[in-house]
């Protein structure tokens, strides 16, 4: 009775709107063979993506309760934590979700460079990517801003000064962010609007025709050419396997033991809510997220508008990358060059970074305690000494 409902159905539906036509392209798509070399670095662009969706359930349920003004926001937030079921949850799901997701988009970058993904006739997928990789990073920026807290606040100030540096435009630039002169209701309303209507919108733009794109053009082999690989049936005979189910069953193990591991960190280690924004109470080591510290730290140790071009300049040579790097050869081992150079970025942002993170503040090592200045630069600035031994005045002693 059942399969006789569902078969009318199919035959109903594929009369009016030739239904059949996408679920056999779906089945296509999902047989597709895909190249050996597949493996479990692949999911992190699905990762992504997965998060992406729990950021937009979660913030659907915070957009319920938030009020973008500066005189409630900090409060609203603070009753979703408090007082609404399961508020607490929602808001650790969104600030975490934000932070596994930039991560895991740097990632995929990675995994796309060392493997070559980015070369012909991937050029437009690449840029696509790039243009993702932009978005989220706004998406951070512009959410950063929405707690209205302290930290939230004089990190937007420092981010939107060095933007203020950019030559020529600079001025109209920290214009268009704040809103005006200083951070102010009307940039909450700025950061809030663009964080949830504008760049949703854009970003799932972009993911669309970058996956359309990945289909078509399939996922690059790890050889120089994709002429031995072109078609699905030679795909197949090289030892390419389907994409469903051996792929997509790897991408899901990854998403859940990350979701997994996102819940053990909200459990373990909440992100806290700060004291409310004070415009007139500067934190001491003000600084942005992880995810521009080592920008920022960079920043530091060159004039603001030489420090601000080459940040420019480096950020539109990997944006152009497949057009610079031309090479046929795609493996990481017959890429020495660029191998090695991809390590060097890496670790140097790395090292700028931890520069960043310990920076304006003290420790105690081997015994010294240390001042690091803004440019992460160790101060001893005293010796703490063990407390001398006291005489025994223990009286198990005999006589």
């Amino acid at each position: 009775m059942i399969r006789r409902l569902s078969n009318a159905l199919y035959h109903w539906l594929d009369d009016r709107v030739e239904i059949s036509i996408v679920i056999d392209f779906c089945h296509r798509q999902l047989t597709k063979p895909v190249p050996r070399h597949l493996n479990w670095l692949f999911s992190f662009g699905t990762v992504t993506l997965a998060f992406f969706l729990s950021q937009a359930v979660s913030g659907v349920f915070l957009m319920i309760y938030y009020e973008a003004s500066a005189d409630t926001a900090y409060e609203s937030v603070r009753y979703i934590m408090e007082q609404v079921r399961f508020g607490w949850l929602m808001r650790q799901v969104h600030s975490y979700g934000a932070n596994f997701m930039i991560a895991f988009l740097l990632l995929h970058s990675v995994r796309v460079f060392f493997y070559g993904g980015y070369k012909k006739p991937r050029e437009l997928t690449w840029l696509f990517g790039f243009a993702l990789l932009a978005v989220t990073l706004a998406f951070g920026f512009t959410g950063y801003l929405l707690p209205w807290d302290q930290l939230s606040y004089w990190g937007t100030t420092v981010g939107t000064e060095i933007a203020a540096a950019t030559p020529v435009i600079g001025e109209y630039l920290l214009i268009l962010l704040r809103g005006g002169e200083i951070i102010s209701d009307v940039t909450l309303t700025r950061f809030f609007m663009a964080h949830v209507v504008l760049l949703p919108w854009v970003f799932i733009g972009l993911v669309a025709v970058h996956l359309v794109l990945i289909r078509y053009k399939g996922i690059s082999p790890l050889e120089g050419t994709d002429v031995p690989e072109k078609t699905p049936e030679e795909l197949k005979k090289a030892g390419g396997k389907p994409f469903y189910p051996q792929h997509v069953m790897k991408e899901a193990i990854v998403v859940l033991l990350v979701l997994a591991s996102m819940i053990f960190m909200i459990i373990y280690y909440p992100l806290p809510l700060h004291e409310k924004a004070d415009p007139f109470n500067t934190p001491v080591g003000v600084r942005p997220e992880w995810y521009f510290l080592s920008s920022y730290q960079a920043l530091k140790y060159l004039p603001k508008t030489i420090g601000i071009i080459g940040s420019g300049l480096v950020v539109l040579a990997i944006c152009l990358l497949p057009f610079w790097d031309r090479t046929p050869a795609r493996r990481p081992s017959r890429r020495p060059v660029a191998t090695s150079l991809g390590i060097m970025f890496i670790v140097l942002n790395i090292v700028l970074a931890l520069l960043g993170k310990i920076s304006e503040t003290e420790m105690t090592i081997m015994g010294t305690r240390y001042h690091f200045d803004i440019y992460g630069w160790p101060h001893a600035i005293a010796t703490i000494e063990e407390p001398a031994a006291g005489p025994d005045t223990g009286d198990g002693g005999t006589e």
